[in-house]
C-alpha cells in the first residue's frame, strides 16, 4: 500500500508540472545597439493552461554595472505560434508603470508580437527612472492565447522571425545614452518541469 502510495503521489506531481517549464535568460551585450554594458539576466516561465490559453511569467533583473547605471524600461517578444493570431497581453506586473505594448516594432531588430514599457511606449514612456534601477528586479505576468497553446513552451518565445526574438531597452544611462540587448538562453537554461514539455517539443 506504501508504494502504491507513493506512486500516487510521484504521478500526480509529474501531471501538475507536465505542462510548464522554465528558460533562464541573459542579455547578449556584444550583439546590442550601443554595446554599452546595458545588461540583464531573467526567467521565462510559461504554463499551458489548457484550450488555447497559457500563462508566460517574465521575470527580469536589471545587472547593468553601476557606472554604466541607467533603467530597464521595455522589452518585448516573439511568439513561435503556427497561429498567425496568437497573442500574449499583460494582466499582472510588479511594476505598475509598465503596461502591454501589443505588437511593437524595435528598429533595428524588426517587429515583435508583445510585451511591456514604461506607459506602453517602447522608444520613451516618460521618465526612465520609472523602471527597474540597477540591481532592481520585476515580474511581467502575460495571458496568452494561440491555438496551438499546448504546443508552446518557454523557449517560444525566444524564438520566431528574427535574429533576435527577445529585447530589452536601456533608457538614462550615466552618459545619458540609451541601449538595446537582445536575449539568449543563460547557459545550461533549460529545465523541463514534467514530461508533458518534453513531449510537446518532440511533437514540434
Amino acid at each position: 500500500m506504501r508504494a502504491i502510495s507513493m506512486s500516487a503521489i510521484v504521478a500526480f506531481a509529474l501531471a501538475g508540472a507536465a505542462q510548464a517549464d522554465i528558460v533562464n535568460i541573459s542579455g547578449s551585450v556584444m550583439n546590442s545597439t550601443e554595446q554599452t554594458g546595458a545588461n540583464y539576466t531573467g526567467t521565462l516561465d510559461y504554463t499551458y493552461g489548457g484550450g488555447s490559453s497559457g500563462t508566460l511569467i517574465v521575470s527580469l533583473t536589471n545587472t547593468t554595472p553601476g557606472g554604466v547605471g541607467g533603467f530597464l524600461t521595455g522589452f518585448v517578444f516573439n511568439i513561435n505560434s503556427t497561429d498567425a493570431g496568437a497573442s500574449a497581453i499583460l494582466t499582472s506586473t510588479t511594476n505598475a508603470n509598465f503596461l502591454n505594448t501589443g505588437n511593437e516594432s524595435a528598429s533595428p531588430y524588426g517587429n515583435f508580437d508583445a510585451g511591456a514599457a514604461l506607459g506602453a511606449n517602447w522608444t520613451g514612456g516618460g521618465s526612465p527612472a520609472d523602471g527597474i534601477a540597477v540591481g532592481g528586479s520585476a515580474t511581467f505576468t502575460f495571458a496568452v492565447t494561440a491555438l496551438d497553446a499546448n504546443l508552446l513552451s518557454a523557449s517560444s518565445f525566444m524564438n520566431g522571425p528574427n535574429q533576435w526574438n527577445f529585447l530589452v531597452r536601456f533608457r538614462g544611462l550615466a552618459n545619458g545614452g540609451s541601449d538595446k540587448v537582445p536575449g539568449v538562453p543563460a547557459p545550461g537554461a533549460l529545465a523541463l518541469l514534467g514530461l508533458g514539455a518534453a513531449a510537446a517539443r518532440r511533437r514540434r
